[in-house]
């Protein structure tokens, strides 16, 4: 198995997972997001969960293109982003009323969660 092909069926599994099971269940949301917020030790483990996988499908995988392989590419660096920033900046994010942190989520979590089982069709159809 190719690293894109793996790399696209792990990110593509975990995506609909993940964003299926917060996107079904607000109050699930609601609680990681207090979490990440409020708790600091959670927000360095997240973080540090966020930049591992991010880098490694960096490292692995870093092709831009408009297919399902620029997905990957595109997921993990917004992996890495994402756990760089929630570690080096976690006063900003309490700044912002909650309720509008929930709605981009969710609305994030769709988009990433269609793009997703696009991409884990395609894998599958190949």
């Amino acid at each position: 198995m190719q690293a894109s092909t793996f790399l696209g069926l792990f990110w593509g599994w975990t995506t609909v997972i993940i964003s299926g099971i917060l996107f079904i269940r607000p109050s699930v949301l609601r609680e990681l997001k207090k979490l990440v917020v409020e708790d600091r030790g959670f927000g360095i483990i997240y973080g540090l969960l966020s930049i591992f996988l991010g880098l490694g499908t960096v490292i692995l995988h870093n092709g831009w293109a408009i297919n399902w392989q620029g997905f990957i590419t595109l997921i993990g660096w917004l992996a890495l982003l994402k756990g760089i920033y929630v570690i080096a900046y976690p006063e900003p994010s309490k700044k912002t009323d909650f309720e509008v942190r929930i709605l981009s989520t969710r609305i994030v979590l769709a988009i990433l969660g269609v793009l997703a089982l696009w991409m884990l069709v395609v894998i599958y159809m190949k």
